[in-house]
């Protein structure tokens, strides 16, 4: 069977199944599609990584699961799909290929030199706010708040006072989850890493690094801590130990 074909079946299979299922990680889409046909959701995540993630390291799924593939498709087995399919859109022509090639080259050299004079604007910028008025932030229980320098070294809530860091300011939070919770994205990259705190409880956070009470480094989370610790629904006055 070739192998380009393969891969158009098996994007095709995941495109639908991101129609019909709410959560589009490869495990919960893998699961979606086990539940609807006869394949197996490793065999569905082995053919994800191999045509999606291009990790060749997998292996090529074998003819019955293609003929599978191609059902959940709305076709009768392989052979039907490649007679009825339509065929892949061609490649634009060379000519039209390397116009574009152009366009792109000369819009990103042209960001890169907006960059550069904005980027010296900045330093200047943050040169004279940090002359005026440094700035701190400290954890208050589930996220960081901006404080001044000049509380000393621990705040009001018991924690360290420590310099002003925007993106943590904006995206790290301590949150509570349910297992219908988006853990992963798109790529099924994780939108959650989790820790113990000193009373063993599981605490999870919307980006990586140190907890901010313990200095212990986040965990990224898996399927296990999901399916073992995370509840079905979030239950504000219990806590899950493991």
């Amino acid at each position: 069977m070739n192998e380009k074909i393969i891969g158009e079946i098996v994007y095709e299979v995941f495109k639908k199944a991101k129609n019909e299922h709410p959560k589009h990680s490869k495990f919960a889409l893998s699961n979606h599609i086990s539940n609807e046909t006869d394949l197996s959701s490793r065999t569905l995540e082995r053919a994800y990584d191999r045509y999606l993630n291009k990790k060749t390291k997998y292996g090529k799924p074998n003819a019955d699961s293609i003929d599978l593939f191609c059902k959940y498709l709305g076709y009768e087995n392989f052979k039907d799909y490649v007679q009825i399919a339509p065929p892949p859109a061609k490649e634009l022509p060379v000519t039209v290929r390397n116009k574009r090639r152009l366009i792109i080259t000369i819009s990103i050299a042209f960001g890169m030199v907006l960059l550069m004079f904005g980027y010296q604007n900045w330093i200047v910028n943050q040169r004279d706010i940090k002359s005026v008025s440094p700035s701190c932030m400290t954890w208050a229980d589930s996220v960081y708040v901006a404080v001044t320098c000049d509380h000393g070294q621990l705040s009001n809530y018991g924690t360290p006072i420590i310099p002003l860091d925007k993106v943590k300011l904006t995206s790290f939070k301590k949150v509570k989850v349910s297992q219908s919770y988006n853990f992963f994205n798109e790529n099924d990259m994780p939108l959650i890493w989790y820790s113990k705190n000193k009373d063993q409880e599981i605490e999870y956070f919307t980006s990586p690094g140190l907890h901010p009470v313990t200095g212990e480094t986040l965990r990224k989370i898996t399927p296990y801590i999901i399916q073992t610790y995370v509840p079905l629904h979030v239950d504000k006055a219990s806590s899950f130990v493991p």
